[in-house]
């Protein structure tokens, strides 16, 4: 915020705030310049959304101007706004997130979705899920959020990042639900000890030579750990396809986000490896292909 443009006033109501901040974005060339707008300063005033409205004509203090400010210049240098507030919302649940993890994306709805039927059916054992590469936790919680008599096992390589998904299952009374694992893919677990009914990742899945071409919102501030693939994209996606039937049950089901020109790609490994007995491509709320659901041979 431009000392001249907002400090020679005496004062700013928040409505004031809103519109001058959402134009500032705007002009610098961000999408949803009114939404982050709102989102900043109601997290640096303390207050939902909704009540910056409610109270849209009360003065601002010098105070409460310069922790915005911060806050803007956080946003104009690439920063996350969900890194910034250290909060996301996934499936309706309020998650905490931060650098240490992939910030939650819409479009994973799809995969929590996807496997929701079957984890309803009616079956007189609880059933064994398994997250894997689990960061923030927003997949296995979601899960243990709609069927919490099953039994949840959450594995990632990073301690961090596992720190942030176990606070967030605590902070969603789901702590006794969830078992933790520290280990790349499924290296930590035994396959004659530990079998599942349900396996589920969002694995990184972007080429590496195409993460330099994404917004510097996730370049430059989400971990590249979470996001490259290797030369082709499918490098993870691969591992968890050959080692997922040594950990499922009969009947078990995979389940893994892709890419959007990756389900041919998937499709193939899964009819090559044999020991699946289908795969079905589900389409996110674009309609472009996210989903790959495949079914452990009996």
């Amino acid at each position: 915020m431009p000392k001249a443009s907002t400090d020679s006033r005496p004062s700013w109501t928040i409505l004031e705030l809103v519109r001058w901040t959402t134009g500032y974005f705007a002009d610098n060339g961000f999408d949803s310049a009114r939404s982050e707008a709102e989102i900043l300063l109601a997290h640096a005033l303390g207050m939902r959304r909704i009540d910056l409205y409610l109270n849209h004509d009360k003065p601002l203090g010098e105070a409460e101007r310069g922790a915005f400010k911060r806050l803007i210049r956080r946003r104009l240098g690439g920063e996350p706004v969900a890194y910034i507030t250290g909060r996301k919302e996934f499936w309706s649940l309020d998650l905490a997130v931060n650098s240490a993890v992939l910030i939650p994306r819409p479009e994973t709805e799809c995969l929590v979705e996807a496997v929701l039927p079957f984890l309803a059916a009616d079956t007189a054992t609880p059933k064994r899920v398994l997250d894997l590469g689990s960061g923030s936790g927003a997949i296995i919680i979601a899960l243990a959020h709609e069927h919490p008599r099953h039994r949840f096992v959450a594995m990632d390589r990073s301690m961090a990042a596992l720190a942030t998904a176990r606070h967030n299952a605590c902070a969603h009374n789901l702590s006794d639900r969830i078992d933790w694992f520290c280990g790349d893919w499924l290296s930590a677990l035994a396959p004659q000890r530990a079998r599942f009914d349900l396996i589920v990742s969002n694995p990184p899945y972007i080429r590496s030579a195409d993460i330099a071409g994404l917004q510097r919102e996730i370049r430059d501030h989400e971990p590249r750990g979470a996001l490259d693939g290797d030369a082709d994209g499918l490098a993870c996606l691969r591992r968890i396809i050959d080692a997922a039937p040594d950990y499922l049950q009969d009947d078990g089901v995979l389940a893994v986000e892709l890419g959007f020109d990756q389900a041919d790609a998937v499709r193939a490994l899964a009819d090559a490896d044999g020991r699946y007995r289908s795969c079905r491509i589900i389409k996110d709320y674009s309609g472009l292909d996210r989903v790959a659901v495949m079914e452990h041979h009996f």
